[in-house]
């Protein structure tokens, strides 16, 4: 299966200290300090075509999988703004200690990263795009 590790640890915690359930590969950009002993998925990549198919397939889909997004033509400002509050927000004490009571991990991306990552893969050669396509179906 493939899940998030907080979810693991959360809803598998009896297996995993047992030893019935084994974590056997990252498919996080970088090793988790809980895991320093599971691989990455990168590296068990042979070639750089390898390497960027799971950067774009595994990590950066994963890095965007529960966006918040806005419908085109939202104004830049009001872009900047809506993304400053959400930033702050996720830093408030009151809605982090609300998260806590309520065994929420808050790892959030910021919007500029999630951007970065989404125009990236408008960039993508067709012919990888293509691959990728094939691998995802």
């Amino acid at each position: 299966m493939c899940m998030d590790w907080n979810s693991i640890k959360a809803t598998w915690r009896k297996a995993l200290d047992s030893g019935d359930v084994k974590v056997i590969v990252q498919i996080t950009p970088r090793i988790h300090p809980e895991m320093s002993d599971v691989p990455l998925a990168s590296d068990f990549a042979k070639t750089a075509e390898g390497k960027k198919l799971i950067q774009i397939g595994i990590y950066d889909r994963g890095t965007i999988f529960r966006p918040y997004v806005l419908p085109p033509g939202v104004p830049r400002e009001r872009v900047q703004t809506l993304r400053v509050a959400f930033t702050e927000t996720l830093k408030d004490a009151e809605f982090l200690a609300d998260a806590k009571k309520s065994n929420l991990v808050i790892d959030a991306v910021a919007g500029s990263e999630l951007e970065k990552i989404a125009m990236e893969m408008f960039k993508l050669d067709p012919a990888m795009a293509s691959k990728l396509n094939e691998i995802l179906k």
